[in-house]
């Protein structure tokens, strides 16, 4: 009986990976302390021909990635921007608790797992954008240094 619901779920997920695409394009963030790698957005046909994934609105899409800080952090924050030429606009509807997308604490030097879905409702336009991912230790003994931040792009449709 375990080998038949492993086998179930192990199913159930190689079907879930079939319409997520590897982002390869993405770029890290000056002055990160990171590597981020296996980034992974579904829907995103796209990123197979190096394009920037189409997401419509009213609808979401997944961003899960594999991390490596090099900080640790018991408070993790967290926040997705719009690159744009006057500043960094936050996505509004990401809850900054880092914790309900990785396991906490963030431990230094270990591999982590990262699940994000992004809800695009119509008060985004219809663009084309450079979302930048951050999230830092946000504990009383933080360094502003410990951050970790990296970019990739996406076309609202």
């Amino acid at each position: 009986m375990v080998i038949f619901v492993l086998t179930v779920v192990g199913l159930m997920f190689a079907a879930s990976a079939v319409n997520a695409e590897e982002v390869t394009d993405f770029r890290m963030c000056r002055n990160t302390r990171c590597e981020v790698y296996d980034l992974f957005i579904e829907p995103c046909p796209e990123a197979l021909e190096h394009k920037p994934c189409e997401v419509q609105q009213n609808s979401s899409a997944s961003i899960t990635f594999k991390y490596i800080a090099k900080f640790g952090s018991k408070q993790p924050k967290t926040r997705l921007y719009a690159v744009t030429p006057t500043g960094d606009l936050p996505f509004m509807d990401m809850d900054p608790n880092a914790c309900l997308y990785t396991d906490c604490p963030i431990v230094m030097n270990v591999e982590q797992d990262w699940l994000y879905t992004l809800y695009i409702t119509t008060k985004y336009p219809k663009d084309s954008y450079t979302v930048k991912l951050k999230f830092w230790d946000d504990g009383p003994k933080a360094s502003r240094k410990d951050v970790c931040c990296f970019k990739f792009d996406i076309k609202i449709v």
